[in-house]
């Protein structure tokens, strides 16, 4: 209930006028419903008297039954509009702040969260949740006004008759009730696996050249069908139970009438009741059977939208883990900010007795260049997640150090004020289904690139060269993830990306893992030139790259076991980066031979 009043509050509230003048149309709807079977009394009592003036009497009352019907179509429908028009304007609403949430919601959650649910959530619930809204809301009011009027006139009619009537019907009210509660069950199940099996699909898709490669298109289909056969036997169990529980009424009803012309033709023999009256009343029942019938659709919506509405609000109050704003990011030195960590530990949330990082010490001044090199697992990555706070370390650990002294704890400064002070690279190159200049302009706040620091970021991250092969230059859509460009080239791209951002520290994570060497000379150059006024920190297992850095952080198993420059550390005999070091210059001297021995056989 809670969310209930919170929806209304934040989403249907503005609403309420539409409502209003929704529910005096549907009253209006419903008074006519229920006086045409008065109209119909009088009709067939005319035709009942078989003389002319009769006949003319009648005529009139069908005519009034004519207008009466027309004047429902109109007020129905503006009934109806008034409570779909607000659905479709809340849907829009609810998807936008539902958008607005992901994008504020940290990593740590979309981490536990699928993307296929997401998807799920945002379209197949929102539209439930609309649902809800205009259907849902409409039939509650609608049902719940079409079954009291009848049963009044019922009882202004025949009481006798009327508890004839209700008996069954009550019982078969109770009927639907358990079946209603199946629904329940049986619509969260459901739910769930539309989320699954949208995850699915979104794998499945942007894996599909993984999945051709090793001829495994067999088994994402079979588990495909696992789940979409999951998804057919709840529906069929859904419609399976609509199919029994439904018809109960309208089979009950028709036995109520039974009962009324069997009962009421008896008192139409003995004078006691009129024709035109039993006739009323065989509508009367009919409305009440159609009201019940309606009721048991309505009551679908309604849990269907409420199932989601729950669902949208999961993530829409998923925590932000950090809204507690405690220090502001301090003005950056003329050379960037200063880092200081200190006994940094860090685990997942999904592995916290597995950390990644453990009592990791270091100081970067303003403006220092520092490599940071270890295998695979050895948490580089995760250092530079925590830098850029796509996960907030702990408290304390990162302390942020800019002009005149200034120092703030890293992680209680407010996220978007810290990223635009941060230009990051992640290891893997994400780019997004549009033109090679918008993905490189990303940062622009503007609605127009500056051309001369796009041509300024490509010729730095070495692309001109592939812009000349490619159709339209800057102009060429990349597609999903930039599928239409090789792995260099959309690292290259974001590091153009980089490069077209102002910013005062600069977090690179082997950027450079797909390019020749001869490139990797030319972005070195590009690195330590646009980085000369902010301070850089570079992953790379590559040590030529971090052979120019002032100082090398070596990890190793999550903890720091060297730090030094990188000719002190090439002199260690047994250190990880000094055999790195001799066997990548061994390889070089291979590649180097192989390369002469090709030039001389040709």
């Amino acid at each position: 209930m809670q969310r209930l009043k919170r929806f209304w509050r934040d989403f249907v509230r503005r609403h309420a006028l539409q409502f209003g003048l929704g529910i005096v149309f549907l009253m209006a709807t419903n008074a006519v419903s229920v006086g045409i079977p008065q109209f119909v009394q009088h009709a067939v009592d005319a035709l009942h008297g078989a003389d002319a003036a009769g006949v003319d009497v009648a005529v009139r009352w069908a005519l009034a039954i004519v207008v009466a019907g027309l004047g429902i179509v109109v007020v129905r429908t503006l009934s109806r509009t008034l409570f779909f028009n607000p659905g479709r304007t809340v849907e829009l609403r609810l998807k936008n702040a539902l958008f607005d949430r992901l994008l504020a919601l940290p990593r740590s959650f979309h981490d536990r969260m699928r993307p296929g649910e997401i998807v799920s959530r945002g379209t197949n619930d929102t539209n439930w949740v609309r649902a809800l809204v205009g259907f849902g809301s409409l039939q509650v009011f609608n049902t719940v006004m079409a079954l009291v009027l009848t049963v009044i006139q019922m009882f202004i009619a025949d009481w006798l008759l009327t508890l004839w009537c209700l008996g069954p019907l009550i019982g078969a009210t109770l009927i639907l009730r358990s079946s209603v509660a199946r629904m329940f069950t049986l619509t969260m199940r459901f739910n769930t696996e539309v989320g699954t099996l949208s995850n699915k699909i979104l794998e499945t898709y942007n894996g599909i050249g993984v999945l051709n490669a090793f001829s495994a298109v067999p088994g994402a289909v079979r588990r495909f069908d696992t789940t979409n056969d999951e998804m057919e036997r709840l529906a069929t169990a859904l419609a399976l139970n609509r199919s029994w529980s439904l018809p109960i009424v309208s089979l009950v009803g028709n036995l109520c009438i039974v009962a009324v012309l069997y009962i009421g033709g008896g008192r139409v023999e003995a004078g006691t009741m009129t024709l035109g009256q039993l006739a009323a009343f065989t509508v009367y029942v009919n409305l009440l059977v159609t009201g019940l019938t309606t009721f048991g659709w309505m009551i679908n919506a309604v849990q269907r939208g409420y199932l989601s509405l729950g669902r949208v609000y999961d993530i829409l109050d998923a925590p932000l883990e950090r809204e507690t704003v405690e220090a502001e990011v301090p003005e950056p030195a003329s050379r960037g900010f200063g880092v200081d960590v200190s006994h940094l530990t860090f685990a997942y949330p999904g592995a916290p007795d597995k950390p990644v990082l453990s009592d990791v010490s270091f100081h970067i001044e303003p403006g220092e260049t520092v490599g940071i090199f270890g295998l695979t697992g050895a948490g580089k990555s995760t250092l530079l997640n925590l830098l850029a706070r796509v996960h907030d370390a702990p408290p304390g650990a990162i302390t942020l150090e800019g002009a005149d002294g200034a120092r703030a704890d890293l992680s209680r400064t407010p996220v978007r004020a810290w990223r635009s002070h941060v230009a990051y690279v992640p290891q893997e190159a994400f780019l997004f289904s549009t033109s090679l200049r918008e993905n490189v302009a990303l940062a622009e706040p503007g609605p127009t690139p500056d051309e001369a620091r796009v041509q300024s970021a490509v010729a730095d991250a070495a692309l001109l060269d592939d812009l000349k092969a490619l159709p339209e230059g800057l102009d060429t859509v990349v597609g999903e993830r930039g599928i239409t460009l090789s792995g260099g080239q959309r690292q290259r791209a974001a590091l153009a990306r980089a490069w077209y951002k102002d910013f005062e520290l600069l977090l690179l994570d082997d950027v450079m893992s797909a390019v020749d060497h001869a490139t990797e000379k030319r972005l070195i150059e590009a690195v330590y030139r646009r980085s000369a006024h902010a301070t850089t920190l570079i992953v790379s297992h590559r040590c030529s790259v971090l052979a120019k850095a002032q100082r090398v952080l070596v990890l190793d198993a999550g903890r720091l076991v060297a730090c030094d420059t990188h000719e002190a550390l090439i002199q260690s005999p047994d250190g990880p980066y000094a055999r790195a070091w001799r066997l990548q210059q061994a390889a070089q001297a291979i590649d180097a031979l192989d390369g002469n021995a090709t030039d001389i056989a040709s």
